[in-house]
């Protein structure tokens, strides 16, 4: 009864802001939609600015709202629970601002907002932003990512994963955040120089206060890099686990005289009129595969960049080049790569991607770690490949449960994603590409603990 409630809420809501714009294009609109972006979500809710045009060429902000334990559910007719909490509370009673204004510029979000099926991981995160990139006109400089509680936690832990998460987003708020960083993933978000703003009860019964406390400790006790900015918390003097009520009400200025959407607004990846950043990573992974390891990336943005270095160690301490990869060149739409290591060493391999700027200067994309041993016994075949008409997914693993697959063209953008369960060792199912142009596209298959990408060749 209580979804039947919340659902007439927004209904209500929707239909009487569009009678009172006058027209609903010129409203602001949250819509319900029924898509997985995830593997742990079926369903999501949009909130778009008045005005929105999917084919102008104006950008937003994009924000990124993860809920909590409490509003877990199918996607579909449980997804109003997500609407009694935190922004996405705010979307669904009216109240949430129509713009923002801070430094002299005024800003209005794209906000979107999952439900999960159970507690979501870094990976969830990832592909959530993934698909928001890629079906929206969101400013890639202007990513962030907020979530109270379990989704506080998820936001941590997609930050703290690796360097090249915490670089494309514009900054973060955690709200009651469930997850602990470890002194790496302290590190990791001080490299990226990504501001962190974190808040929670003093007297928290469900999550310790000292995991904020702790966390913003391993972010600021980094020394090489020292964070810039620092990352800040407040902790407010009650009891209680909801500090999210307070943190995302619009009327209460939490730093400076700013509310936590005009903090998160100060921040964006590289500044008006001057050179972006040469490269914007948005994938980078190294799966096994057989007894090779392939070694992907994927970027949004690439200006300046002349190559990139293949790097492997097998004691994560001593890297030796394996081979270097020259840009695609520059665009603004980004490019996808793959390395194949035909022969990696018995037992773990550590692998790093360095960049080097047409300047000659150099960055480094984190560590991954992959075991053969581990990873040995997967096999995943595309066949036919090249391909005309439908192709088909062949797996043997002993990995079970949703399946994610995703066709992308050479520029990472998803053409089209399917949802799976995979309930047995040996796994075959056919997918229909469409009416794509031929040429050179990736499929991705994303598992609960696994990732295996293959190139498909259109004919």
């Amino acid at each position: 009864m209580k979804e039947f409630y919340t659902f007439l809420r927004v209904s209500l809501f929707a239909f009487l802001t569009n009678v009172f714009a006058g027209t609903p294009a010129a409203a602001q609109t949250l819509t319900p939609r029924y898509i997985s972006t995830c593997a742990h979500s079926l369903g999501f809710y949009e909130y778009l600015p008045a005005g929105y045009d999917p084919a102008s060429s104006k950008k937003y902000p994009l924000i990124v709202f993860l809920h909590g334990i409490g509003e877990l559910g199918n996607g579909t007719t449980q997804l109003p629970n997500i609407l009694d909490n935190g922004i996405a509370n705010l979307i669904g009673n009216g109240t949430f601002p129509k713009s923002f204004t801070v430094n002299g510029q005024t800003f209005s979000f794209i906000v979107i907002m999952p439900q999960f099926t159970n507690w979501p991981g870094a990976a969830d995160a990832s592909s959530v932003l993934d698909y928001a990139v890629a079906h929206y006109n969101v400013d890639l400089n202007r990513l962030y990512m907020t979530g109270l509680s379990m989704g506080g936690g998820t936001v941590w832990a997609y930050a703290g994963a690796s360097i090249v998460n915490s670089q494309r987003l514009a900054a973060i708020l955690p709200v009651s955040g469930a997850f602990d960083l470890d002194a790496q993933g302290g590190q990791n978000i001080a490299t990226a120089e990504l501001p962190v703003f974190a808040t929670q009860n003093q007297d928290d019964p469900t999550v310790n206060v000292y995991t904020t406390i702790n966390n913003i400790k391993f972010i600021n006790s980094s020394t090489n890099p020292a964070p810039n900015p620092p990352a800040l918390d407040t902790i407010f003097p009650v009891s209680g686990h909801d500090s999210w009520t307070t943190t995302y009400n619009p009327n209460i200025a939490l730093h400076n005289g700013l509310n936590v959407y005009q903090w998160l607004l100060q921040f964006q990846r590289g500044t008006a009129g001057a050179v972006p950043l040469p490269v914007t990573m948005t994938a980078y992974a190294a799966v096994v595969s057989g007894s090779v390891v392939n070694v992907d990336w994927t970027t949004a943005i690439e200006q300046n960049n002349r190559y990139f270095i293949i790097q492997r160690s097998t004691d994560g301490q001593n890297f030796s080049n394996l081979d270097t990869i020259a840009s695609a060149g520059p665009t603004q739409n980004g490019h996808s790569y793959i390395y194949t290591d035909a022969h990696p060493a018995a037992g773990d391999n550590f692998y790093r991607l360095e960049q080097v700027d047409l300047d000659g200067t150099a960055t480094y994309f984190g560590v991954l770690k992959v075991s053969l041993s581990t990873g040995s016994g997967t096999s995943f075949h595309l066949t036919p490949n090249p391909a005309s008409g439908p192709v088909y997914l062949e797996m043997a693993n002993a990995v079970t449960g949703p399946l994610q697959v995703r066709l992308s063209d050479a520029q990472g953008r998803i053409l089209r994603a399917w949802t799976f369960d995979k309930q047995s060792l040996d796994w075959t199912q056919a997918i229909d590409p469409g009416t794509i142009p031929a040429g050179s596209y990736f499929i991705t298959v994303y598992g609960n603990s696994f990732k295996e990408v293959r190139q498909l060749i259109r004919k």
